[in-house]
């Protein structure tokens, strides 16, 4: 008995009416994209997307700032090696994360400087980032034309099947969560130090002498070569303050020595190797605090 090869030509549905002897059968076909990719209208950071009548992305507006701009999550389809390829707007550049199911990034950023990559073990979901990569974004108009499909070879570009996927305007977070709360800082009677929301931390209390805490609410976490740039929700006092903050350190793959990656009036944007990055919440408060804030670290490039 023979085999039946069957190669669509362009997305859509159909059927095949099979014959053999006096029996018919009709099979429903559906043909998917080879572009991998849901995205849909958004808007935010000061940029506003749209989809045009074939499927591509439409970007207006101007950016609020370097490293600000669109994105969109959406579950992985595919296992295995995957190729990025696309058109893009001068001042804007487009990138995918990998991430699992607590939302941190596996693996290294795809972008058209590194467009072949295998899928992480682990992956749950993709991360599709439209930002301005100018240090003062200048106003915007013009179309995008990204697709990711499997394999090594970019192909010509096709619309995907889902273009209705709304959009937000925030980075993946990679900043880990803090364990072994709730936990008291300093004494008389001390500063509380809870999580109300994943990843965000209230300090409530009080003390007569400087907390001193530097090293009490730590974490880490592996990261890949980038630029990358520490942000919080709403820094308790500033990014300058040593009252409340972070300070971290890199621990390089390389054996190259530990260096100084983050701290108050240094929260990068900053270029690092790939490697352990220690991240340290100190605070260092006198008298009444009640102060909340959520730590955000993301890789921008």
């Amino acid at each position: 008995m023979g085999a039946l090869s069957i190669t669509g030509i362009k997305p859509g549905s159909t059927s095949l009416k099979l014959t053999a002897g006096k029996i018919t059968k009709t099979v429903p076909i559906t043909v998917l994209s080879r572009n991998l990719l849901s995205y849909g209208p958004a808007e935010g950071n000061g940029l506003t997307a749209t989809v045009n009548s074939d499927g591509s992305l439409h970007v207006t507006g101007t950016a609020t700032g370097q490293w600000r701009g669109l994105s969109w999550t959406f579950p992985c389809p595919v296992q295995g090696t995957v190729k990025l390829s696309g058109t893009s707007i001068a001042g804007l550049s487009f990138n995918i994360k990998c991430l699992d199911a607590k939302g941190q990034q596996l693996g290294d950023q795809m972008n058209l400087g590194n467009s072949v990559m295998a899928i992480p073990a682990g992956t749950v979901s993709l991360f599709l980032n439209v930002i301005s990569t100018e240090a003062t974004p200048t106003a915007k108009d013009g179309d995008l034309r990204i697709q990711l499909e499997s394999g090594t070879t970019a192909h010509d570009w096709m619309r995907p099947d889902n273009t209705s996927l709304r959009g937000g305007c925030e980075l993946a977070n990679l900043y880990p969560r803090v364990t072994g709360l709730p936990k008291t800082l300093g004494t008389d009677p001390g500063v509380m130090v809870t999580e109300p929301s994943p990843g965000t931390y209230r300090f409530k209390g009080s003390t007569t002498q400087k907390v001193d805490s530097w090293d009490s609410l730590t974490c880490s976490v592996h990261v890949d070569a980038g630029t990358y740039t520490l942000d919080a929700s709403d820094w308790p006092y500033d990014s300058s303050s040593w009252l409340i903050g972070i300070q971290s350190t890199l621990t390089p793959d390389d054996g190259s020595g530990q260096t100084i990656a983050f701290e108050p009036k240094g929260y990068g944007p900053r270029p690092l190797k790939a490697g352990t990055l220690h991240l340290h919440i100190f605070v260092n408060t006198t008298g009444e605090v009640d102060k909340t804030f959520t730590p955000r670290l993301y890789k921008i490039d």
